[in-house]
């Protein structure tokens, strides 16, 4: 019996290995030698690591990729406190908002991020952001404007998630502590500061850190809106450019592209994993995470960053933390020198070669750590009431232009009877032209039917890998593992899809749509566990010992734990839909073949790269309306098995 128990990982396993864990050690094996174009070479040691660590290129991308997560993750969880708060509390008409609010999600980012490309830069900067609000488009130029459109883009696709996580866990306060407050005489401001915030701090602290983590390694929208931004002056290097938008994502991609020795591009990879692998530890360890393990990590980072990166303040900042480790009550004291040291090291080399992120790290950890502080109540006299009226339906307002100006833009576009991106609120001539040519000229409907493959192949295998998986980390009370599954997929990205994509050459699944949802699937294993395992875990125990009188154990999971766990595994199926039918990257990698592409590499190949001499707006924005038909569809039929449980009826 306990040989068959261990056989029900055995299917999550295998795809871990293959998917996962080969991968990696394929790239730290090719990182030591001298492999032209994937081909087995001489054996370099070391030597390939040097020439990465001669490269300042890579340092600065990885600050890059940290003031990037930074900015994204802060803002987004604060918009999304005040956008849950006002729905949630205030707002009527809870279902269209929420379905309004809602949009972005079911608009896939590979397309997103192209119709907002549209709408800001339009035709070298002539287009409706600049003629309507007459702010700076520029973001091949302007590394403001670069960065800055980034980072709203990125917010635009991520705050819907994070709103309806957010409204879950407001649905979760107990009303009697409102009630409470209410009668103490607080207001609705003192109760959300002091009350509600505190009370899913765990909620908030847990999403900010996963909107980090994937934020850190992010590659869609730094590269399709600008393709990595313009160039920074530090970022010229004898190895690599760099722009202000070129995360680590964008930068292993970068190297793929520009390097014909994979010993090199592992070595990059390898260098970005242990960067991301540090994110992931933080992020993994964050309720249990004593000081002198936190400290322990920040030296490593420090260490990390001396290599790249080399100077005397950098090198006292890490003496200060050392001393740490015996005189922990310091903390505080170092944590400002260590801003300052920062500050003044920004002074002598600049901001690219004087930039540390470990003060920041290091606050963030104080406030994630210590209690939520009491916020005096305030009792103000003047008209609150109708101040917050009013700053609530601006906030809407604003809100739902933000959301639907894409929408609508993409519509203008696709009715339009030329190939010309929007400049104005209206079309130049209004036709239905473009919808019968996406079928005509492209056949469009050859990458739906490879989308709705994919998409459904991932629905299925998901249940198949993530039940058993789940079942035997409930019944096992293995709950470690799951922390395990999310540091292992927080491996995957960019920087390990090369050497995913010569496992697969070797395993011939490349150019397979079979092969492209097996790591769609692998990908959503953490979260399919997590919900499954979850819904196993408030099953009644009497329900399985009855069976048992009747059955094998192993017979019960399957024949009465089954059934009663199909509401959370149509919801994985349906989430592992989702990740099918949206993936970009992968299949991007490892598709070659026109005939095979889904509609996330067709709609790419329509419009390329900034700077493609003749994109197809006019059968891109005919396309995308089609995909968001289809997704709108899909989210109406799965909005109820979705939200049940999680936003409760009101939605």
């Amino acid at each position: 019996m306990a040989n068959k128990k261990f056989l029900l990982v055995l299917p999550a396993l295998v795809l871990i290995v293959f998917i996962l864990i080969i991968p990696m050690v394929s790239m730290l094996k090719t990182s030591f030698y001298n492999s032209p174009f994937g081909e087995n070479g001489s054996f370099v040691g070391i030597q390939n690591y040097i020439k990465v660590l001669n490269d300042s290129g890579m340092g600065i991308a990885v600050k890059i990729s940290f003031i990037w997560a930074s900015i994204i993750s802060s803002i987004v969880i604060i918009l999304g406190i005040i956008i849950a708060y006002i729905l949630e509390t205030k707002a009527k008409n809870k279902k269209i908002l929420f379905f309004i609010i809602m949009l972005p999600w079911i608009i896939p980012s590979y397309m997103g991020v192209l119709i907002w490309r549209s709408l800001i830069y339009g035709y070298g900067t002539e287009s409706i952001i600049k003629n309507l609000f007459h702010l700076n488009t520029n973001i091949f130029t302007d590394i403001f404007a670069g960065l800055g459109w980034g980072i709203f883009v990125s917010i635009w696709l991520e705050l819907p998630i994070v709103v309806m996580v957010l409204i879950s866990a407001y649905q979760e306060v107990p009303r009697e502590l409102h009630l409470a407050a209410k009668i103490d005489g607080a207001n609705s401001l003192n109760t959300l500061i002091n009350i509600t915030i505190p009370y899913i701090k765990p909620t908030i602290i847990t999403w900010f850190l996963i909107t980090f983590a994937n934020h850190f390694k992010d590659f869609t929208v730094p590269f399709l809106l600008t393709a990595g931004g313009p160039p920074i002056f530090a970022g010229f290097t004898s190895h690599s450019i760099v722009g202000i938008t070129t995360t680590m994502g964008v930068f292993n991609y970068f190297i793929s592209n520009t390097q014909y020795d994979f010993g090199i591009i592992s070595a990059y990879s390898v260098i970005s994993a242990i960067f991301v692998m540090l994110i992931a530890f933080i992020f993994l360890t964050r309720r249990t995470l004593s000081l002198k393990k936190f400290l322990t990590f920040v030296i490593a980072i420090k260490i990390l960053s001396y290599i790249f990166n080399p100077g005397i303040i950098l090198l006292l900042t890490i003496g200060l933390y050392f001393i740490l480790l015996k005189k922990r009550n310091l903390f505080g004291l170092v944590v400002i020198l260590d801003f300052s040291m920062m500050i003044l090291n920004i002074s002598i080399k600049g901001f690219w070669g004087g930039f540390d992120f470990i003060p920041i790290i290091s606050l963030m950890w104080l406030i994630f750590k210590e209690k939520t502080p009491v916020i005096p109540q305030t009792k103000v006299k003047m008209n609150l009431k109708t101040i917050k009226m009013v700053f609530k339906y601006l906030l809407l307002v604003l809100l739902i232009t933000i959301i639907m100006l894409p929408v609508y833009n993409i519509v203008n576009i696709s009715l339009s009877g030329t190939n010309n991106i929007a400049i104005t609120l209206f079309p130049e001539k209004l036709t239905f032209e473009n919808y019968n040519r996406i079928f005509s000229e492209i056949h469009i409907e050859h990458n739906l039917k490879n989308t709705i493959i994919i998409a459904f192949l991932t629905a299925i295998i998901v249940p198949i890998i993530s039940y058993p998986l789940a079942l035997f980390i409930s019944k096992n009370n293995l709950g470690w593992v799951l922390p395990l599954l999310i540091f292992i997929d927080f491996l995957g990205g960019v920087h390990s899809i090369i050497a995913l994509f010569m496992v697969f050459r070797k395993l011939h699944l490349l150019n397979s749509l079979f092969g492209l949802s097996l790591v769609y699937a692998t990908h959503t294993l953490p979260m399919a566990t997590f919900l499954i395992k979850g819904y196993l875990d408030k099953i009644p125990k009497e329900i399985e010992e009855t069976a048992l009188l009747d059955t094998t154990k192993l017979k019960s999971y399957f024949y009465i734990l089954f059934p009663l766990s199909i509401p959370a595994l149509l919801v994985s199926m349906l989430i592992g839909f989702m990740k099918g039918w949206n993936g970009f990257i992968p299949s991007l990698m490892l598709l070659n073949k026109d005939s095979l592409y889904p509609l996330s590499v067709k709609l790419y190949t329509l419009i390329g790269e900034p700077g493609t001499s003749y994109p197809r707006w006019d059968l891109f924005s005919a396309s995308s309306i089609l995909n968001i038909i289809f997704l709108g569809i899909i989210f109406i039929m799965i909005r109820r098995p979705l939200m049940n449980g999680v936003l409760k009826d009101r939605y």
